[in-house]
């Protein structure tokens, strides 16, 4: 059978047209200007044509290289039967169809694992290594995302609001496990309805949503909720979750230029379902556990549900805390449940006068 591919004698960048004929002696080249070469096939080396779409390129000797160079991919199982003892030197064009099955799977198995580590292992890589952030690194990070989104804002620092907080802080506090957080919170002054737990213990509070409690027992159901994502590292796990890997290195390297980004996660950050029903769940765990009255978290609850709905542009906390029928049915159940005699969390204190301070 006669083939036709291309010779480059090793010593010129020229591509001869031959005409190739295989023979049981060997593969028989003609150039255009009749000579003819003989090469054995024991001579013979193949270095391209593996795969699809590739030409074929034999070569023979070391200085100089010949090369032969051909397009028709039959060449190759003609090449195999008439070099009989040396076919083993060159390539089945049969492997590629029993390839494809397997690089099909490879492909599948690739896709597979790469959406394995983007759905479970990076969020898994994200919480180890912020389980094992020291907690001076927390508050540290906690401060400076506090300062900046407090920054030019106008705090209520009045004596009566202030040292209320810090009371409803440390009568929950009493009752928590040991932990290494100092909490310490931010009265800001607005008309946004929402709290915020940064890492570290720092926990902002908007006037806003002051203004929507009718006693401390309300607060005090929004305080236990905003601890326990700080207790749980809630905030700090969400932060490694949604940052880049740069951004997570220059965290760690102290960079403050990256602070920015810190503050957009956060201030964008919508914690999942679970981290939610935990933090609702343990709330109220704190709760009676302090001896408050527990209704106020679930009054809390059903007052901005009754109130505001789905207006997340009014009332941001129950936009960024979804399925609020559910978790009061939930938190009811969990509250019938315990066995406990609440006493007033505040005595001798207008709760009325006390939010009018802070407006």
């Amino acid at each position: 059978m006669h083939w036709q591919g291309h010779y480059l004698d090793g010593i010129t960048a020229t591509r001869h047209p031959v005409n190739i004929i295989l023979t049981p002696a060997g593969i028989q080249i003609k150039k255009t200007d009749g000579s003819v070469l003989l090469w054995q096939y024991n001579e013979v080396t193949q270095t391209q044509g593996y795969y699809a779409g590739e030409q074929i390129r034999l070569e023979r000797g070391a200085d100089p290289v010949e090369a032969l160079v051909v397009s028709n991919t039959e060449f190759l199982n003609v090449l195999r039967f008439m070099a009989s003892s040396s076919a083993g030197k060159f390539h089945d064009p049969a492997i590629r169809r029993k390839r494809l099955p397997w690089i099909i799977l490879a492909v599948i198995g690739t896709i597979g694992g790469l959406s394995a580590l983007y759905i479970w292992g990076i969020p898994a890589g994200a919480n180890a290594l912020a389980d094992h952030v020291p907690p001076e690194w927390e508050a540290k990070l906690g401060e400076a995302v506090a300062k900046e989104l407090t920054v030019g804002e106008s705090m209520c620092t009045e004596t009566l609001p202030q040292q209320s907080i810090e009371h409803i802080i440390q009568t929950l506090n009493s009752a928590t496990l040991k932990h290494p957080y100092q909490f310490k919170v931010y009265l800001v002054k607005g008309e946004t309805v929402n709290a915020l737990a940064a890492p570290g213990g720092h926990i902002i509070i908007f006037t806003g949503l002051l203004e929507q409690t009718k006693n401390a027992e309300e607060l005090a159901g929004v305080l236990a909720h905003e601890m326990q994502h700080i207790l749980q590292k809630h905030a700090t796990k969400s932060i490694f979750q949604s940052l880049s890997v740069r951004a997570l290195i220059a965290i760690v390297l102290g960079d403050p230029g990256i602070m920015g980004d810190v503050i957009g996660t956060l201030g964008s950050l919508n914690y999942s379902r679970a981290y939610e029903e935990e933090a609702d769940y343990l709330g109220m765990e704190l709760l009676l556990k302090a001896n408050i009255n527990p209704t106020g978290m679930i009054d809390f609850f059903h007052t901005m549900n009754k109130k505001y709905g789905n207006e997340p542009e009014l009332f941001r906390y129950v936009s960024t805390h979804p399925l609020i029928a559910e978790r009061i049915r939930r938190l009811k159940e969990q509250a019938k449940k315990a066995s406990v005699t609440s006493k007033p969390l505040l005595i001798g204190v207008s709760w009325q006068q006390l939010v009018k301070s802070c407006v």
